[in-house]
């Protein structure tokens, strides 16, 4: 249902794999290779908070970082990260 709301978005075939190019292989939250843990795909902007269903709004995390992440907004992520000021 979130889906249908968050627009008409769909996700490129190689979306996965532009992605590990772009992080060159690694979480961007923890930096672990993705290759020894496996990676899941992220809405950057959590579609329950209005994210998109689009190319542009997914990244790939670790399983762990994805977790922890859940729903929260990008920026209150980071921060609890001690990542953002």
């Amino acid at each position: 249902a979130r889906k249908k709301t968050a627009g008409s978005g769909k996700l490129s075939r190689d979306i996965a794999a532009r992605l590990m190019a772009l992080q060159m292989g690694k979480c961007p939250v923890c930096r672990v290779e993705l290759s020894k843990t496996g990676y899941h795909l992220d809405h950057i902007a959590p579609l329950s908070r209005g994210g998109a269903h689009d190319d542009y709004n997914i990244q790939l995390l670790c399983p762990t970082c994805n977790q922890q992440k859940h729903a929260k907004h990008p920026v209150d992520f980071m921060q609890s990260r001690g990542y953002l000021l």
